[in-house]
Formats: structure tokens, C-alpha cells, sequence
């Protein structure tokens, strides 16, 4: 069986500003406002579609999403986006860096590549893509801001 990681670990293995950073930067600004336990839970719920939040006055603790994210938070997000949708990412670049830092780890006591593909359900050259890459992770920086700096 291949190895296959869970948004729920994510808190685990990277800290919140990597986390919040391998979001879309639509995401990312719902996960600063109601953290980021909150906001994975609601990928783990809703990824992949969209919810209506609803505004202030019209929350309720039997809510859907209440039940998801707490109350507390749900308070926080219909404030700032009350009486809209949002949508929710699938979490997918945060479930590839955690296998590829599983990898790159796994790799340090099994130097097999063939033996490392079968255990992560990946083909050599996968393996030896993420093995050759940078550690580095993605971050949501605007390419184009120094182009207005004085």
C-alpha cells in the first residue's frame, strides 16, 4: 500500500506560515482570519466546492459549518465575508509537500530509488525529481513587487 498523507497532519509536519503559504492566496487570507486548524478542517470538509457564509445576524450554533470550524471562528468569517461564498481549496499542494518531504526523509534511510517508488506508489522519475529538488516550499510573494519599489 502507498503511502499517502492526510491534510488533517499537516500541522504535524510543517508549521501555520508554511502552511498558510502552500494555499491560494484567496484561501490564505480565510486561514490568517480563523487559523489554520479551522481552515483545514474546512478543506477536509468542503474541499473542492464552495460555501455560503452567512452574515452576522444570521448565525446559528446548529449551523453546518459550526460544527466544522467552531462558532468563534464562523463569527470571524461572517464579518469580514458575511452573506457570500468562498471557495474552498482541495489542499492539494500541502498533501504533495508532506509526501515529498516524506520522501526526501524516507530517502535518508533507504537510498533505493526503486525501493522508494514502490513504497510512495511513484514512478523513478518522480522520485528522482523531488529527490533533486529544493526542499524549498512555495510561497504566495509577488513576483512583480519590486517592479514599483522606490
Amino acid at each position: 500500500m502507498a503511502y499517502r498523507p492526510h491534510i488533517t497532519d499537516a500541522q504535524q509536519v510543517f508549521s501555520d506560515e508554511e502552511i498558510i503559504n502552500l494555499m491560494p492566496k484567496n484561501f490564505a487570507f480565510v486561514a490568517k482570519l480563523i487559523g489554520v486548524e479551522a481552515s483545514i478542517n474546512l478543506i477536509q470538509a468542503y474541499g473542492g466546492t464552495s460555501i455560503f457564509v452567512p452574515s452576522k445576524h444570521a448565525l446559528k450554533v446548529s449551523h453546518e459549518i459550526t460544527h466544522i470550524i467552531g462558532l468563534k471562528a464562523l463569527k470571524l468569517l461572517s464579518e469580514q465575508l458575511g452573506n457570500g461564498t468562498i471557495e474552498i481549496p482541495m489542499g492539494t499542494p500541502i498533501t504533495v509537500a508532506m509526501r515529498n518531504k516524506a520522501v526526501r526523509d524516507h530517502a535518508l534511510r533507504e537510498p533505493s530509488k526503486p525501493k522508494l517508488a514502490r513504497h510512495f506508489g511513484l514512478t523513478l522519475r518522480s522520485i528522482r525529481t523531488i529527490l533533486n529538488a529544493d526542499a524549498k516550499l512555495k510561497t504566495n510573494e509577488d513576483r512583480n513587487y519590486d517592479l514599483f519599489a522606490n
